[in-house]
C-alpha cells in the first residue's frame, strides 16, 4: 500500500468521477420519486475553518472565500452547496440540481443559474426563503420555465405588517422547510458540512462529491 499522503493525492484525482456518480446517481434517485411539481431552493455552508481561523485559511483559494452563517451566527472559510430538491408529501424530499459556489456568493444569482443550465425546469411551484426575492426573475421563470416562485413578503422599511401577510410568510416558510430538512439528512450521513481536513481543491470536489454520491447511492439501495 502507498503512504497515507499518497493515497490521499491519488483519491483526490477520483473528484471528477466521483462527480459523474454522483449526478448519475442523483437522476435515478429524482427519477424513481417522481416530480409532483412542487420545489424548494436553498444552500448549506460547507466549512474548511470557522471563527477566528477564518480569516487565515488559504486552502483552496480559487474556490473557496469567508462569509457569514446567519445560521449558526459565525464567520466561516469555504463553499456552499445550493440545492434545488423536489417535495415530496411526508417524505424525505429529492434533489433535483445540485451545485457548489463560493460561500461569499450570493444565493440568488447561483439560483438563477441552476434553473436555467442544471436542469430543464417546466411546471410547478418554487418556494424560497426572502434572499431569493426579486421582481424580474419571478416574471422569468414565470415566462420561460412556467414556475411560481413563492418567497415571504419583505417588510418594507417604516411599513407595518397585517396578520394576512405573516400568515403567508408563515406558509411559504413551511413550504420550503423540506430542502432544510435534506440538508440535515445529507450532514447526519455523511458530514458533508465539516471539511476541515481539506488540503486543496481536489480534496474539496472529492469530499462534497464522494458524499452526495455515497448517500443517493445509499437511497437507491433503501427507497
Amino acid at each position: 500500500l502507498p503512504s497515507y499522503q499518497a493515497f490521499n493525492h491519488r483519491l483526490n484525482f477520483l473528484a471528477p468521477v466521483l462527480r459523474s456518480l454522483a449526478q448519475t446517481w442523483m437522476e435515478m434517485v429524482s427519477a424513481a420519486s417522481g416530480d409532483e411539481g412542487s420545489y424548494a431552493v436553498d444552500s448549506c455552508p460547507i466549512l474548511l475553518a470557522k471563527r477566528s481561523r477564518s480569516s487565515h485559511a488559504k486552502v483552496a483559494p480559487e474556490v473557496c472565500s469567508k462569509s457569514y452563517n446567519s445560521a449558526r451566527k459565525e464567520w466561516y472559510y469555504g463553499v456552499k452547496l445550493h440545492a434545488v430538491v423536489a417535495r415530496h408529501a411526508g417524505a424525505l424530499p429529492t434533489p433535483c440540481a445540485l451545485m457548489v459556489h463560493t460561500a461569499s456568493a450570493h444565493d440568488l444569482p447561483v439560483a438563477k443559474q441552476i434553473m436555467d443550465s442544471c436542469r430543464p425546469f417546466q411546471g410547478g411551484t418554487l418556494y424560497a426563503d426572502k434572499a431569493y426575492c426579486d421582481a424580474a426573475w419571478k416574471e422569468e421563470l414565470e415566462s420561460i420555465h412556467s414556475v411560481t416562485l413563492r418567497t415571504p413578503r419583505k417588510r418594507q422599511r417604516g411599513g407595518t405588517t397585517t396578520r394576512s401577510s405573516d400568515a403567508y410568510s408563515s406558509w411559504v416558510s413551511a413550504m420550503r422547510q423540506p430542502v432544510e430538512g435534506f440538508f440535515s439528512w445529507l450532514d447526519a450521513q455523511t458530514g458533508i458540512q465539516s471539511a476541515s481536513r481539506v488540503r486543496s481543491s481536489l480534496g474539496l470536489f472529492a469530499h462534497v462529491f464522494g458524499r452526495i454520491a455515497a448517500a443517493m447511492y445509499g437511497l437507491l439501495s433503501n427507497p
